[in-house]
Parts: C-alpha cells; structure tokens; sequence
C-alpha cells in the first residue's frame, strides 16, 4: 500500500527545480534564436553562444540535483489513469530528463571537439578530448536542429498534456506543481 495520494503534490524544492528547468530550457532555446540571427562572426553571435553555453552547463547541473533529490525525497504517485496514458507519462518525462542531460553533453563535445574551451559565465572549461573531427559530427547528432525540433516536441507535449490533464480531465495536474496548488504537499 502505498503513502501517497493523488490529490498530493510536488514539494517546493521539487516545484523550483521544475520551473527552474523549464525557465532555463526555454532561454536556451531563446539564446540560440538570437544567436542565429546574429550576422556571422559578430560579437553579439559570440555572445548569444556564450551565453547559451552557461545556461546548458547550468541546466545539466541543475537536472543532475534534481534528479537526486527525486531519488531521495517521497514524490507523489503518478495521476490515476489508463495504464497506456500512465505509461507514455513516465516515457515522456524519462525522455525530457535524458534530453536534458545529453543535450549539453552534446553541446559540450561541440565545442571541446574542436580544441575549443566552454564557457561557463566568463569562465573557461577547457576541452578534455582537443581537435576530434569526428566527435563533432557525432555531437551535432545530439546538439543540432534535430535535437532541438525532438525538445520542442517534447516540450509541446509536455504542455499539452498537462493542460489536458489539468482543464480537460479536471484531474489536477498543475496544481501538483505549482506552490498555490489546490492539494497537500508530500516533500
């Protein structure tokens, strides 16, 4: 039997990083629009990139907290439903947690494949593999507009589902992970 209920939510320290990851996913993807509309070779494309580097170093720190403190801490059972919906929930939140981790990784490699340091807010990462041609190829597999179509996808899903679960299922789905939710805490 189990502690939880479905009328619980997310504990603030969930709820933060939660929002603290979506807030940074959608500046990354806000960075690298500016970036690309940056003429080539100017300062502020360099800027944009420098910028979209640190915030994927710190999303990749970030997610990695976050996913010790799921592991650690008591976390709501998941919303009451048919098995097929329960189960495409869990793929696509394993999905967004592994994008998350290798998306940066991916970008990482990028650079560093190129014997180019990371930026991390004016601090630099130095390459731990130097001029590798062929892992830049690699990396633009998993850093590249493929990727970034798979996270909008991800995303948009990700959004409209919880609308749907929160407007169309009445279940209360948002009100899990937001602070002024309508239901009791468990972490």
């Amino acid at each position: 039997m189990s502690n939880t209920r479905p009328d619980e939510h997310y504990g603030i320290v969930s709820q933060l990083f939660h929002w603290v990851v979506a807030a940074l996913l959608f500046a990354m993807l806000g960075t690298n629009l500016l970036r690309e509309m940056a003429e080539k070779e100017s300062l502020a494309r360099t800027e944009w990139l420098n910028l979209h580097m640190s915030l994927g170093i710190l999303l990749f720190v970030i997610v990695i907290l976050r996913l010790v403190w799921t592991k650690k801490t008591r976390q709501p059972e998941p919303l009451p439903g048919p098995w097929i919906t329960r189960m495409l929930a869990k793929v696509a939140h394993v999905l967004l947690n592994l994008a998350t981790l290798l998306v940066p990784i991916g970008g990482y490699l990028r650079i560093a494949s190129k014997d180019i340091p990371a930026n991390f807010f004016g601090t630099p990462i130095p390459s731990l593999v130097g001029d590798m041609p062929w892992l830049h190829d690699v990396a633009k597999i998993g850093h590249g507009p493929y990727m970034e179509y798979f996270f909008y996808a991800l995303i948009s899903l990700h959004i409209l589902a919880a609308l749907w679960h929160q407007y169309a299922r009445k279940d209360g789905a948002i009100d899990r992970i937001v602070p002024w939710g309508k239901t009791e805490a468990v972490s």
